[in-house]
């Protein structure tokens, strides 16, 4: 599996999906340095690998690779219309993912099979909604 193309797919994918309010300065991801204070609107991007299952028995045949990118939107809990500001990003996003289709990185395609949203929650001084974009991917062994 080819885990940095995958995951680079994905990002590049949320990257290209425009969402109000949000600027690559407001994203953060897994082992990166975030400092989200002051900011009205932020994103942690996390992918997480759930399966790799051989399709076939050869070193050149292909691996079948799912697995969730993880999208939490954060708006401060004491921001008017939070729950109306996460619902628009939670909207915009799910547009950029759409069931069925698929974004390629270095010759990896990711096709999106599904997307999940949970109610929101707050998370100390933040008001967290995670999007759950189950992904499929199938990758060289070699």
């Amino acid at each position: 599996m080819s885990y940095l193309n995958t995951r680079q797919a994905l990002v590049t994918q949320f990257l290209a999906t425009s969402v109000t309010g949000l600027t690559v300065a407001d994203i953060a991801t897994d082992n990166e340095f975030f400092d989200p204070a002051n900011k009205s609107l932020w994103a942690m991007l996390t992918v997480i690998p759930a399966s790799s299952d051989a399709q076939g028995k050869g070193s050149t045949d292909t691996n079948e690779d799912r697995g969730i990118f993880q999208v939490s939107v954060f708006v401060p809990v004491n921001t008017k219309d939070r729950s109306i500001l996460s619902a628009t990003a939670v909207d915009q996003i799910r547009a950029g993912f759409q069931f069925n289709t698929a974004t390629v990185y270095n010759g990896q395609q990711v096709s999106i099979q599904d997307i999940n949203v949970n109610q929101g929650r707050v998370t100390e001084a933040w008001f967290q909604t995670d999007i759950s974009i189950n992904y499929l991917t199938f990758s060289n062994r070699g």
